[in-house]
């Protein structure tokens, strides 16, 4: 259902006339979207990332092990329509140190 969802909705941009019935949560679809491209994404899907959203604004927060997962997130994140800004506060740690990290919480 979810990913029923989501490929419906991106299938909306294609459309020339919707119906006026239709109403939708954009706050509630921007997170699903934004939840999606996090979790589709191999590297950074394991990884501790959660986000907060405000007003079009992805927070990303959380630990991941590389910069390269730090940018990967942030991208996938940009890609979104009706996304417009990305504040990475994702916090580079490799592996093994991310994983005592979060052990000792």
């Amino acid at each position: 259902m979810y990913k029923d969802r989501v490929n419906f909705l991106r299938s909306l941009k294609y459309r020339s006339i919707m119906s006026h019935h239709i109403a939708f949560d954009h706050a509630h679809q921007l997170s699903e979207l934004v939840k999606h491209a996090i979790s589709t994404s191999n590297l950074i899907a394991n990884q501790n990332v959660q986000y907060k959203i405000e007003q079009e604004q992805v927070f990303l927060t959380g630990i991941v092990s590389s910069y390269y997962e730090k940018q990967l997130a942030q991208e996938s994140v940009s890609r979104i329509t009706g996304v417009r800004q990305v504040h990475n506060r994702l916090t580079v740690e490799p592996a093994q140190k991310a994983v005592e990290t979060l052990s000792t919480n």
